[in-house]
């Protein structure tokens, strides 16, 4: 999140959350050293749980107050990997935190995003973050390859209900970054890695080209591409079918917001 905001040369203002408080303040001071003299208060670090409703909503209007603009782009980056032990898999409390984290989460933050951009009327831009494993299947995490596969669901979904509109909802699907824990690394390694500023170029890419809508902008080490929004023809003939459908559910959604 650092890099992705270092590369934002039109200065935009930041607020971005996380429940570290020590690792959001070290972000947060190396921010305001980098822009140290050039502009009064370009980012703010905001202590929330991703996966509280109340919380997300909250931090729109700290947003609001502290830069005097409503909020023009919304990016979910959460994610936790999880090891899908199938041996001592234990339910405690009926949540499995890699759901909550990576997808309730996500659901939530693209409803209250999508409810604000309404609500006042403008544009706005959503980024989800998906994985390679939204993709395609993921034996050694199940449930974090599920997450993702929901996020590229969401993401379609919303888009395609969206694409007549100025509010966009797209998702970015890095391949092995320099992130990846564990023995997975070595994998990553020996299959190639992207590099952190390839998918910092994804995000700035699914905010400024504003034909994307729905769309999936997969990042490997052979470079970025825009997936096919349907897989086959008669997916794209269902989606003509159900044009009329899909029109007359967002001039509901439209006409609540009136």
């Amino acid at each position: 999140m650092l890099n992705f905001i270092k590369k934002k040369k039109n200065r935009a203002n930041v607020i971005f959350s996380g429940t570290n408080k020590q690792k959001g303040q070290d972000v947060l001071d190396s921010l305001n050293k980098l822009h140290k003299g050039r502009c009064d208060r370009n980012a703010i670090f905001y202590s929330m749980n991703v996966t509280d409703w109340k919380a997300q909503e909250d931090i729109y209007s700290v947003a609001e107050k502290t830069f005097g603009k409503t909020v023009d782009i919304v990016i979910m980056v959460a994610g936790i990997l999880d090891s899908s032990s199938l041996v001592k898999d234990v339910e405690n409390d009926g949540h499995y935190m890699t759901i909550d984290v990576n997808l309730t989460a996500t659901v939530k933050a693209n409803r209250l995003a999508i409810q604000y951009f309404l609500k006042n009327k403008k544009s706005g831009c959503v980024i989800n973050t998906s994985s390679v494993y939204g993709l395609t299947a993921g034996p050694t995490a199940p449930m974090y390859a599920a997450t993702k596969h929901a996020i590229i669901g969401l993401t379609k979904s919303y888009g395609n209900l969206l694409r007549s509109t100025d509010i966009r909802v797209n998702a970015i699907a890095p391949h092995f970054t320099p992130m990846i824990p564990g023995e997975s690394y070595k994998v990553a390694r020996a299959f190639g890695m992207v590099p952190i500023e390839d998918c910092i170029k994804a995000y700035l890419q699914a905010i400024q080209d504003e034909s994307l809508n729905g769309d999936i902008l997969s990042v490997s080490h052979l470079g970025t591409m825009v997936e096919p929004r349907f897989a086959t023809t008669l997916l794209e003939q269902l989606d003509d079918f159900s044009h009329k459908r899909r029109e007359d559910v967002l001039n509901n959604l439209l006409e609540e917001f009136k």
